[in-house]
């Protein structure tokens, strides 16, 4: 049983949102209430949350996902940039000892150093930069996270072609899953599309360890510069025709196959072959690393 307080633990710093415009804020724009109690079980139940779990969530809103999310975990960090919902979610969250309450823009904040998941029906406008937030770096310890986005984008991110090195380097480290839709009758304001239950959950053993990020984002970009390449000429420039012919016959694919339908093993065998066969004079860089050394 939960011990209780009589007061929330409330954080924040400045904020320009304006509680009477929904407009005001980025933390706000495009953001769809989930009401449906199933769906905030279901949401719940995709994370497999333990007592032992930190969990963040992303546009608290009045607290429909935060109170059963605090039943499941340790402490759940709650971001909610609106002034007004905020005094709504601190009567909400009284005496509940094991939620704080972030009043600013999640984009702002900054990530626990300790091992967290996040269980959140985000703000669909900023989608992308919030993945990212969570995923870019390798070094940041999420474990798992439920996400309720977009179909549309859902089916982007776990589709089997990958033309996108940013997500192709995510899910080098993760695996996703579209787990469930939720039709707009579930939200308030319900959306002009259908939304989905996106699962995150960091890989046991994968295929290029985190420290190896950027050399293989590097590897990456190159590869996808042009999707539509041929395994054997997206690769050309990186290995030598005899090494292109034994790598392909290690992976068991054709040299003409299109690069983007490789698959997350086949990338790991290439990055690995790269880095055991390929001098690195000869590695390609990332796009963040070429600019720097321009500037």
């Amino acid at each position: 049983m939960r011990k209780k307080n009589k007061k929330p633990v409330v954080a924040g710093y400045s904020s320009c949102t304006n509680p009477n415009k929904s407009g005001g804020s980025p933390n706000f724009s495009g953001q769809h209430f989930l009401h449906n109690k199933r769906a905030v079980r279901d949401l719940i139940e995709t994370a497999k949350i333990t007592k032992k779990d930190v969990i963040i969530e992303i546009g608290a809103g009045l607290g429909a996902i935060t109170l059963p999310l605090a039943e499941k975990a340790r402490i759940v960090i709650a971001f909610e940039n609106d002034a007004a919902y905020v005094q709504k979610l601190i009567g909400k969250v009284e005496g509940e000892s094991n939620i704080k309450i972030v009043h600013g823009d999640f984009m702002r904040g900054y990530l626990p150093r300790e091992p967290f998941c996040v269980v959140s029906n985000i703000p669909f406008s900023i989608t992308t930069p919030i993945l990212r937030k969570l995923l870019d770096d390798p070094s940041t310890p999420l474990q798992r996270a439920a996400i309720i986005l977009e179909k549309g984008a859902a089916k982007r991110f776990t589709s089997s072609v990958v033309t996108n090195p940013q997500l192709l380097s995510w899910r080098m480290r993760y695996d996703m899953e579209l787990v469930q839709t939720l039709p707009p009758g579930y939200f308030s304001p319900p959306p002009k599309v259908e939304c989905c239950i996106l699962s995150i959950r960091r890989k046991a053993c994968p295929e290029v360890p985190c420290r190896f990020g950027a050399l293989f984002t590097g590897l990456a970009e190159y590869g996808l510069r042009n999707p539509k390449l041929p395994f054997g000429g997206a690769f050309s420039t990186v290995f030598t025709p005899p090494q292109l012919k034994h790598l392909a016959s290690s992976l068991g694919i054709d040299r003409d196959k299109p690069v983007y339908a490789l698959n997350e093993r086949e990338w790991g065998v290439i990055f690995h072959t790269m880095l055991d066969h390929v001098p690195s004079y000869r590695w390609p860089k990332t796009s963040h690393s070429q600019k720097r050394k321009r500037d």
